[in-house]
């Protein structure tokens, strides 16, 4: 409702970055994990986390850089195996239902637990509803991870409660990696696909 359409757009223009400039895409937040830190630009030793060794231990919080790489790749499985793949669209009065008969077997393919099904199956249809099928089929996953943090992390919450403890994703995404690197276009990948396919071979007349 109404509600709504103001949350998203509070959401869409008030997510600034540490400078308060602009809202800050989840691909930022993704890329920032991989940036030296100011002490290791100073050439200072920067003191040992022992809080993530304690998370990590008991099993407990997943770690900043295990949730966003869960996300990350949820993203990416919902653009390449769930959008363009419905199997029917029916309308009643003002109901609109949409059957994806392959997500099941897409969830199973991806081995998402049991007890994520439901999650994942919400995310899927909120991904399709927020961004749209067509940038999902012609951008991938990039089409969600340009969301500001907090939109995506809107749709994706759900899933980061149901995967389980920080253990249970990282074991999720080891045992997806190989699958993961044949079947999903990353953004290298898409950026070479990009490239080869602007190279015309034809004549013009």
């Amino acid at each position: 409702g109404l509600r709504y359409r103001e949350n998203v757009i509070r959401n869409k223009i008030t997510a600034p970055d540490p400078a308060g400039k602009r809202a800050v895409s989840f691909a930022e937040a993704m890329q920032s994990l991989n940036r030296p830190s100011l002490s290791q630009h100073s050439g200072e030793h920067p003191q040992p986390d022992n809080s993530e060794a304690i998370t990590m231990e008991n099993n407990s919080k997943p770690s900043l850089e295990i949730r966003l790489r869960v996300q990350e790749r949820l993203a990416r499985i919902i653009a390449e195996e769930v959008a363009g793949f419905q199997t029917g669209v029916a309308i009643k009065g003002s109901t609109v239902s949409v059957t994806i008969g392959t997500l099941r077997d897409t969830a199973d393919k991806w081995k998402i637990p049991p007890q994520a099904w439901k999650a994942f199956r919400a995310v899927a249809f909120r991904s399709l509803l927020f961004v749209g099928e067509r940038d999902l089929i012609s951008d991938g996953g990039d089409a969600l991870l340009r969301l500001n943090a907090i939109e995506f992390h809107g749709i994706f919450s759900p899933m980061l409660a149901a995967m389980g403890d920080g253990s249970s994703m990282e074991e999720w995404l080891i045992s997806t990696d190989i699958l993961a690197d044949v079947e999903l276009r990353s953004e290298g990948k898409k950026d070479s696909a990009d490239r080869d396919s602007a190279v015309f071979g034809g004549t013009f007349t």
